[in-house]
């Protein structure tokens, strides 16, 4: 790996994890405001954090089991928010009913 390679590789993981992040972040805060299900917002940072995942995949040096952890953590990103929002709903609901 060249110290270019090492560079654009560094950056564009750091990039990935940002949006993976801001995702979550935007995630709560839309249904904070009363967001349906997926909101647009979150999802437009999903969509930059999924070109981000193929940059990655496609054209950074990385061999294949990091490539194929950084496809199924891309996976997992998108299913998490709402199920952390749903499971935060169903405790405060028992917490005040209960």
């Amino acid at each position: 790996m060249t110290a270019l390679n090492l560079m654009v590789t560094a950056l564009s993981l750091g990039l990935y994890v940002a949006l993976a992040g801001s995702y979550g972040l935007s995630y709560a805060i839309a249904r904070l405001r009363g967001g349906g299900n997926l909101p647009r917002g979150p999802l437009i940072i999903y969509g930059l954090h999924g070109a981000t995942a193929i940059f990655i995949v496609v054209w950074t040096p990385l061999q294949i089991g990091w490539k194929g952890l950084i496809v199924a953590s891309s996976i997992a990103f998108l299913v998490l928010p709402p199920i952390t929002w749903r499971f935060l709903e169903y405790t405060h609901e028992t917490e005040v009913s209960g």
